[in-house]
Parts: C-alpha cells; sequence; structure tokens
C-alpha cells in the first residue's frame, strides 16, 4: 500500500520541481512580466506613480523595462524658449514608447499637428488638453499646451509642444486613452517646470 501512494507523491515532486524552475527561467506558459517601479520611471512623465500606473495599462507584457530620460533647457521667465524633455521606454530588446516636449511658438490647431505628427497620420481624432490634443491611428499622441504670455520670450506667444508614441500600431480604446492621459501628465510636468505664465487648459 505504501509504495503505492509514493510513486505518485514522487512524480508529483518532479513535475513541480520542473514547473518552478520553468517559472524562473520564463518558459512559455510561465513568460516572466518585469515590474515598471515608480522610481525607475521617466522624471519628465509628471508624477512617479500615476504615470507608472498608465505604463502599466499601455505597455506591452516584456520581461524587464527601463527608462531614459533628459530635461534640459530654461524656464521661459528667462527669456528662454530652450527647454526640452525627452523620455524612451524600452523592453528587454526593443523601444516601446517615446515622449518628447519643447518650446515653440504658438500655432493653429492645424499647423502645429501637421508639424507635431508624422506623414500619414491624416487619420486622427480630437480631444480636450491644452489648447488642442490629437490622438492617431498610429498610436501618437499630440497636445499643444499655452505656456508663455506675448513679450515672454521674443517673438510672440508661446505653447508646449508634447508628443507621446507608442511603438505599436494595434491598441485597445483603454490603450489610448492611457496615452493620452500620460501625453498629459507630461504636459503638466513640463508645465511647471518652464514656469510658463499662461493658463495650461489641461483637464483636472
Amino acid at each position: 500500500m505504501s509504495k503505492k501512494i509514493l510513486i505518485p507523491l514522487a512524480a508529483l515532486a518532479v513535475v513541480g520541481l520542473a514547473a518552478g524552475t520553468f517559472y524562473v527561467l520564463g518558459v512559455p506558459p510561465f513568460e516572466k512580466h518585469g515590474e515598471i517601479e515608480a522610481s525607475k520611471v521617466c522624471e519628465s512623465l509628471g508624477d512617479s506613480s500615476k504615470a507608472a500606473s498608465m505604463l502599466k495599462t499601455v505597455l506591452p507584457k516584456e520581461p524587464e523595462y527601463s527608462f531614459r530620460d533628459r530635461v534640459t533647457g530654461e524656464h521661459v521667465t528667462q527669456q528662454s524658449d530652450a527647454f526640452r524633455s525627452d523620455c524612451a521606454v524600452y523592453g528587454e530588446e526593443k523601444a516601446l514608447l517615446s515622449a518628447g516636449t519643447l518650446v515653440m511658438e504658438t500655432q493653429p490647431a492645424d499647423s502645429w499637428a501637421n508639424y507635431s505628427l508624422e506623414d500619414g497620420d491624416e487619420a486622427r481624432e480630437s480631444f480636450a488638453a491644452g489648447s488642442g490634443g490629437f490622438i492617431t491611428t498610429n498610436n501618437t499622441v499630440a497636445i499643444q499646451v499655452p505656456c508663455a504670455k506675448a513679450g515672454t520670450i521674443p517673438g510672440g506667444e508661446y505653447s508646449l509642444r508634447v508628443v507621446v508614441d507608442l511603438k505599436s500600431s494595434e491598441a485597445s480604446d483603454k490603450v489610448r486613452q492611457g496615452l493620452k492621459d500620460l501625453a498629459v501628465e507630461a504636459a503638466r510636468f513640463a508645465h511647471k517646470e518652464t514656469e510658463c505664465n499662461l493658463p495650461s487648459k489641461l483637464p483636472e
């Protein structure tokens, strides 16, 4: 009787050990999913906890994630349009998402959108953010945000141009909303960082 019990138990132990090994190694169906830690998220994406939550919504599953961030330039109150931020998010082997902001002269909606978006991105929908926001079928979000009133920087009124680009052509409505939210948070960070003196018109 004892032998009949011990054999199945031994077999179960072997199966359990193999399953644990496969999980650690990331062998299907136990692919390893990397964690997006708030402490490692790009500063230029704004509130780190919010950004991490949004990134978990929009990014594809990867074994690991890495971030590269650069924020340069001066405040607009120093009569400078040199501010720029660039954030790049990578998976294990490829770029997953980019987010960039710069200061530019305020332009009519169609003009700045055509300048900000890639060729062939005519298929786009607008949404309320700043003085105008767009998201394309290729999952690129662009927002123009009022920043410096006329006379602050030589040349007239200036705005922030924020562009977030997900390197994937397929996305659910939830992912597209997450991209919009991410762009708004990046715009909010830049608006504060550059000491803009015009209301941002960003959603609360």
